[in-house]
Formats: structure tokens, C-alpha cells, sequence
């Protein structure tokens, strides 16, 4: 499979009902074209109403497709037929935790799909301790879920969501309620997923996450203004401007430094790499000046030196040789 997501010119506008005419636009998604390949994680990036969870939800047909082509994990997403089987190979986890869990216990929440899908009795347990491991709980299966931290929670249902086997892994703002703590071990958890080949689509606003990702859709009302690596896409001031989107703390600082007529060697998206080129920049800049123009006194410092010729007024001045 060369692509796991191919979008031709998808469309969607809500149905009046969902969308009063009053409360502004409904047609939320324009002719929406992207590939996101095997194994990649791409971050959805936008402003609020920008149509990133519309767009999410279009991939395991929690939306139904109107307008366009939409293939996903090599299944068309406009055939009924096939969403069960889609929905097997696309795993969602969205942004309230408590609002995806169906069981008490935690192990009974990751078996619960996996009953759906017509599991054989027997793999299901072992099924759910090996994904609960994956995702750092191992020995959570019998714990209440409501004696978990929003971190937990979340990892519980990625746990849930891995259980049978997705080819992709969609998260819609899942990292948006938890805390600095909670957030880190997600994103630690994506990351070694990625590792291992999963492919994964991040619906955030948190420009820091989407720096980790290998590439950025950029979405504004419902378009796509840019699909290329985080560097690329964050360097683009006026891009990010246009979109209502900020760049990381670091990518913020060098948009800074430019306008005060410092141009950084690299656009650094770490704050490390930011302290690297901006030390590049400052080396490059005193090697620009000429080591014989450096040790010149200034013409202010030369006019101040100058010996005073004037005279008092009506004075001779002294005759030179």
C-alpha cells in the first residue's frame, strides 16, 4: 500500500438542522486533497472551526462522505459495506477520555472492541495485557477507570483503540485536557508507536506537537494551505498568520529576531535549536566584519580626538608651513 489515507476533492457541509443558517458558515470542508503515507505522523493543525475534527472523523466514516473520493487503509470510505472493516483498520481516540470508555474496568473497556470485532474468546485477554504494556499500563486491566489520572485515561483508550489492530490511529485533540505530566506520556507513547511503523494522524492547536510530527497539514476554513514538514510550514510567517496558527516558542523567537534584522542560519523548532543557531548566526556575523575594520576607531571616536583648530572669534588662526 503506498498510501494508508488518500483525500480527491472532499467536501462537507452540514445539514441544516446540525447548522443553523444563523450561527455562520456550515460548508466546512473545501475540496479537501491529501496523501498521508505508511508508517507517518502527520499533524492536522488549524484554528478553531477550521474543519480539523470534521476532516478526522471523515477517515472511519463517523462522517459520512458527500462530496469526493476517500480511501483509507485501502478501503473506500463512501461504501457503507465497508465501514465495519474500516472501522477495524482506523482507531479514533478523542478528546474527552470520559467520553469513550463503555465499562468500568479498564481491562473490560479494551476487550469491549475486541468482542465487537468477533474476537475468538481465547485471544482476548492476552490481547488486552499485551496492549495495555504497550501503552506503559501493564497491570491496569482490573482497575476502575474512574481511579485514573486524565493521562491514564487517555492511555486507556489508545489501548482500546490499538486492541485490534489498526493500520491508523486518528487522535482528536487527545492531548488537549491533560496536564504537562499526562500530555508527555502520550506523546511518548505516539512516538514509539511511529517507531514501530504505525501510522498516526494528530488533530491538534499545540504547535509544539505538531513540531514532532514528520509532516503538517495546515487547514483554514476548511482548506488545505499547506502539507509539508514542521519546519517548512512554521518558518512561513505569513502562512501561519493567514491560518490564525502560531509557531513553537522557538519558531516564535526566530520570527522575532528576524524582524530585528537577526536571520538565523536554520528555523529552529526546539528551544535547543534555537540556542544552536542563534550562536551560528552571531559567529557568522562577527565573521563578516574584516579584522582590520575591527580594530579602526569609529569616525565619532576620531572626530572627539581631533585636535581644536577654531579660535575665538576675531582671533587670527596660526599659520601652517
Amino acid at each position: 500500500m503506498t498510501e494508508m489515507v488518500r483525500a480527491e476533492a472532499v467536501s462537507f457541509r452540514y445539514p441544516e438542522e446540525d447548522w443553523p443558517a444563523a450561527e455562520g458558515r456550515r460548508q466546512v470542508l473545501h475540496e479537501i486533497c491529501l496523501q498521508i503515507r505508511p508508517g507517518e505522523l502527520v499533524a492536522l493543525v488549524g484554528a478553531n472551526g477550521s474543519g480539523k475534527s470534521t476532516l478526522a472523523r471523515h477517515l472511519n466514516a463517523l462522517l459520512p462522505l458527500q462530496q469526493g473520493r476517500l480511501y483509507v487503509c485501502g478501503l473506500d470510505a463512501a461504501d457503507p459495506r465497508q465501514w465495519h472493516a474500516l472501522r477495524q483498520r482506523c482507531g479514533m481516540v478523542f478528546q474527552d477520555p470520559d467520553n469513550q470508555f463503555v465499562a468500568g474496568q479498564v481491562g473490560e473497556d479494551v476487550a469491549f472492541g475486541l468482542e465487537n470485532f468477533n474476537w475468538p474468546a481465547q485471544k482476548i485477554a492476552p490481547r488486552v495485557a499485551e496492549v495495555l504494556t504497550q501503552v506503559g499500563l501493564a497491570g491496569f486491566a482490573p482497575r476502575a477507570i474512574d481511579t485514573l489520572s486524565g493521562g491514564q485515561k487517555q492511555r486507556a483508550a489508545l489501548a482500546a483503540a490499538l486492541a485490534p489492530g489498526p493500520q491508523l490511529i486518528v487522535l482528536d485533540e487527545a492531548t488537549a485536557m491533560l496536564d504537562p505530566a499526562g500530555r508527555q506520556q502520550v506523546l511518548d507513547v505516539l512516538l514509539r508507536l511511529r517507531r514501530q511503523g504505525t501510522t498516526l494522524l494528530l488533530v491538534t492547536h499545540l504547535a509544539a506537537e505538531a513540531a514532532l510530527a514528520d509532516r503538517v497539514c495546515l487547514l483554514s476554513r476548511g482548506r488545505v494551505l499547506a502539507f509539508a514538514p514542521p519546519r517548512e510550514v512554521f518558518a512561513d510567517a505569513a502562512l501561519l498568520a493567514e491560518a490564525g496558527v502560531e509557531a513553537p516558542l522557538a519558531g516564535r523567537l526566530s520570527h522575532d529576531l528576524a524582524r530585528a534584522g537577526l536571520r538565523l542560519p536554520f528555523f529552529p523548532l526546539q528551544e535547543a535549536e534555537l540556542a544552536q543557531a542563534f550562536c551560528q548566526a552571531r559567529a557568522q556575523q562577527a565573521a563578516a566584519v574584516p579584522p582590520a575594520a575591527a580594530e579602526l576607531p569609529s569616525a565619532v571616536s576620531l572626530i572627539d580626538a581631533a585636535p581644536d583648530n577654531t579660535a575665538p572669534e576675531g582671533a587670527a588662526l596660526p599659520l601652517t608651513a
